[in-house]
């Protein structure tokens, strides 16, 4: 294989031109897709912009090696088109390996940047949003925080596996509320190869989701519960066990970010271990806080935070209001999976790359359970391929913000 690194001979400009045929097919599924939906205007118009967004993040936002795993990816995916790396052995090799596998497989003809993936992951973006559209799962309100949530947009448009991650995520959700076992399982399948954490979180759960038949009749307060207080016991007596491990992946992932392992501060005891499983859970939605800033980023990431958990808190108020019973399951989902990254995740950046994707489905799917179109000012835009609020009757305790 030839030397990759021949496109920083051409410059700013002229690297990206190099570019221009995946941002091309980009906005040709945004267009098509459109045309056959019938998407609004300003709908489109979003899209777009977001397809050009990976020409601005490598080399504008931040340098190249900003986000160094944005070269494994690159260089593991031209190995696999340039016939290097054969497919098989891309496909039992590492995480990465099999993520670059998926990223070969897509419609576009050539990587030649490490910024070049980011088109791929654009296309993702802009096809999860149709397949969505089209099965009536937006609501005003999610559709537009689909659109417009920042971290989504930057990890959905650089050269990482976070939007396979998520896309598979999403589909094997939405496929369990259709209860469809079979296409739930075959989704689970690629989440586990290119991110076996997410795939033990997720897995159980919709297991439980279609086995006690709550996409039907929801969960009640006190099943709720109990499943609540059985998550504490499970997690107090397996501390012997899971501390060692929890420990383990602390420091891991700890010195994965650039940390030296005599930095990070390991759980002590059983008691500081369900102490922390039973508190990280919010933490891990809201870090950093105000006072842990210590660069721009971090700054922009906390303003965020702050904006989102305001979001969700203000959703959670209506779903309650609505249909609690749908909303119990999606908060000990969010509860679960929040907690269980809390206990090992310290870097700042790397909980918003774990974390949004848990989000986006809580933000997605509680307001389409629970017939959420509005949480603020309504925006002016058409109604197909929106889930359809129920009718109100008289005293009805359903209500918008």
């Amino acid at each position: 294989m030839e030397d990759l690194y021949w496109i920083f001979n051409y410059g700013f400009l002229g690297s990206r031109l190099f570019d221009l045929p995946n941002f091309m097919i980009c906005v040709v599924l945004v267009l098509l897709g459109s045309r056959k939906l019938h998407v609004p205007a300003i709908i489109q118009l979003v899209l777009v912009l977001h397809c050009l967004l990976p020409f601005f993040l490598n080399g504008v936002l931040f340098d190249y090696g900003y986000m160094p795993d944005q070269f494994k990816y690159w260089n593991w995916f031209n190995q696999i088109r340039s016939g290097q790396l054969p497919l098989t052995d891309a496909i039992t090799g590492g995480n990465t390996q099999q993520a670059a596998v998926f990223f070969a497989l897509m419609p576009f003809p050539a990587a030649v940047a490490p910024l070049s993936l980011g088109f791929f992951n654009s296309f993702l973006y802009v096809f999860t949003f149709f397949w969505l559209y089209s099965k009536k799962v937006f609501t005003r309100f999610s559709m537009w925080f689909f659109l417009l949530y920042p971290s989504m947009a930057l990890y959905s448009a650089l050269s990482l596996r976070e939007t396979l991650i998520m896309v598979f995520m999403i589909v094997a959700v939405q496929f369990a509320r259709e209860g469809r076992w079979l296409s739930m399982g075959l989704v689970l399948v690629p989440l586990y190869l290119v991110k076996f954490q997410n795939f033990y979180i997720l897995a159980p759960i919709l297991a439980l989701y279609l086995v006690f038949g709550i996409r039907r009749t929801g969960l009640s307060i006190g099943k709720g519960a109990a499943t609540a207080v059985i998550g504490f016991c499970s997690l107090l007596a397996s501390a012997p066990v899971a501390l060692p491990l929890v420990n383990k992946f602390r420091v891991a992932m700890f010195v994965e970010d650039g940390g030296h392992p005599d930095d990070i501060q390991l759980i002590s005891s059983s008691l500081d271990f369900v102490v922390q499983g039973m508190t990280s859970s919010f933490y891990f939605l809201i870090k950093p806080l105000p006072w842990e800033i210590t660069n721009a980023l971090q700054l922009i990431q906390s303003i965020e935070n702050i904006i989102v958990f305001g979001l969700l808190i203000i959703i959670t108020r209506i779903a309650w209001k609505n249909a609690p019973k749908k909303l119990i399951f999606w908060l000990l989902l969010m509860l679960f999976s929040m907690s269980v990254y809390g206990l090992v995740v310290v870097n700042f950046g790397t909980a918003v790359r774990y974390r949004y994707p848990f989000v986006v489905i809580f933000v997605l799917f509680v307001c389409a359970d629970c017939q959420i179109h509005r949480a603020l000012p309504n925006f002016v835009f058409g109604n197909k391929g929106l889930s359809k609020p129920k009718p109100k009757l008289a005293h009805s305790q359903h209500q918008d913000i």
